[in-house]
């Protein structure tokens, strides 16, 4: 008995020393040092983009006139701008949690709102650069949508910009055909004589849809006061297949495709003068662990004051951009931007610094990168498409005693992206099936496919 006595009051003596050094070491830290190092300890690293991310359940990030809420709960976010005098603006509806603003994902067949569907999980994560929201579909999909802040001159330390980038990472087995929309339920123009306007139209208030905004450039709803502009035209700008202006809940409970009446007002049965914006993306075809990347530009202006335009999207084509380069809210983030010790002298008189610094989306990413492993949508209209064309699947080295395999003939009908998503479906049952009974057919098919791919690769 006096032995185990002896015995405990040595561990209880030896956890008072540790204790009492782990108090002293951590004694000379300041209180933002203490902060910092309880945000590292906490810090995850995304396996399929890259970023470097602390998960919160929900937060706010202000960076100075533009505000992000983020609820991982929920699966919402809202944005805001930020007066010089006054309350943060709501920039888009701030209605139960900011649920009238949403991004969409099409899996094939099946459709899947983010932030309200029953399987969906969603994380919202604070990143160096801004803040995240990670939607997850098990075995299905994950898509991460990146809020990034910038400036938009970059030799300013103004935040007046954020980079909006959307991943698609295909988390299933076999190749699939990944869709996605979201729709923007904007406010600032409701309540004046024009709802939206664009560089090549100055006021529109009734439904419209584009499938180009090569002359429009961006998409802008504002008032006296505050503007908020989507840029979706431009270097490095995902060029959306459809920008639609339309009642909210047109938008909301509509086809996958919005269909418009270009006459009509902003007006339904359950809500006055309720605009919103719907940006639909081309269909990607992704194989297994593969990631698509979709991007864009939001400017916010504040006090009158235009939001940031052409200046900004020359600067673009130019690479003249910037993206913070030391104001992360937690350390460290080496491998996503250069510390201060790194920059030039020029480039440390502000906290940013021309050109993007290479990040996830930007060449980095895990597995895959956008360019090289996102097959894009086949073209809509059939008779832009060449007669026939001869590809081959795979390598074109054979094994000397090999016969040559017999090369696919890819033709227009096989283009059109309903016969893409049957031969999908199909090879996806077989597969479901017994494999080693339909090895013949599956390989069969994707061969098909393959050439199907390159086909449309080679016409991008």
């Amino acid at each position: 008995m006096k032995k185990i006595t002896f015995v405990s009051a040595a561990v209880t003596a030896l956890l008072l020393i540790s204790e009492l050094f782990t108090s002293c070491s951590s004694s000379g830290l300041t209180p933002e040092e203490k902060r910092l190092k309880k945000l590292q300890a906490k810090q995850k690293k995304d396996a399929y983009t890259g970023w470097i991310y602390v998960p919160e359940r929900k937060f706010s990030i202000t960076k100075d006139d533009i505000k992000i809420d983020m609820n991982g709960s929920t699966g919402t976010f809202g944005l805001y701008a930020i007066p010089e005098q006054g309350d943060p603006v709501p920039l888009l509806s701030n209605y139960d949690s900011f649920t009238s603003t949403f991004v969409s994902v099409k899996i094939g067949r099946k459709e899947y709102r983010l932030n309200r569907e029953n399987g969906v999980k969603s994380e919202a994560r604070r990143t160096p650069y801004g803040a995240q929201m990670c939607y997850t579909l098990s075995n299905q999909a994950q898509v991460v949508v990146d809020f990034s802040f910038l400036p938009s001159i970059a030799t300013s330390s103004r935040v007046d910009m954020l980079r909006v980038t959307i991943y698609t990472i295909n988390l299933g087995r076999s190749t699939q055909s990944f869709t996605v929309k979201s729709v923007f339920d904007t406010i600032l123009g409701e309540n004046t004589t024009t709802h939206f306007s664009t560089a090549a139209r100055s006021r529109i208030n009734t439904e419209v849809q584009y499938l180009t905004m090569a002359d429009h450039l961006w998409v802008r709803s504002s008032n006296e006061n505050t503007s908020l502009q989507f840029l979706l035209s431009g270097k490095g700008i995902s060029s959306p297949s459809h920008v639609t202006l339309a009642n909210k809940d047109s938008l909301a409970e509509s086809n996958w495709v919005p269909q418009v009446m270009e006459s009509k007002s902003f007006n339904s049965v359950i809500s006055y003068n309720n605009s919103a914006v719907g940006l639909n993306w081309k269909t990607a075809y992704l194989d297994p662990y593969k990631t698509d990347v979709i991007t864009f530009y939001l400017s916010v202006g504040i006090g009158g004051n235009e939001p940031a335009g052409k200046d900004f999207l020359k600067a673009l084509e130019e690479g003249k951009t910037a993206l913070a380069a030391s104001l992360p809210d937690f350390a460290p983030y080496t491998n996503v931007a250069p510390s201060p010790s790194e920059l030039t002298e020029d480039e440390l008189q502000t906290p940013y610094y021309e050109n993007m610094p290479v990040i996830p989306g930007q060449g980095n990413i895990p597995e895959a990168d956008s360019e090289k492993n996102a097959k894009t949508e086949a073209p809509a209209k059939e008779e832009n498409l060449p007669e026939t064309e001869n590809t081959s699947a795979g390598d074109n080295t054979l094994p000397a005693d090999a016969e040559p395999e017999e090369k696919v003939v890819i033709t227009k009908m096989q283009l059109n992206p309903e016969y893409i998503q049957q031969l999908l479906d199909h090879i996806a049952e077989l597969e479901a099936g017994d494999p080693g009974v339909n090895k013949a057919e599956i390989d069969a098919l994707n061969s098909e496919l393959d050439g199907i791919l390159l086909m449309l690769k080679s016409m991008e």
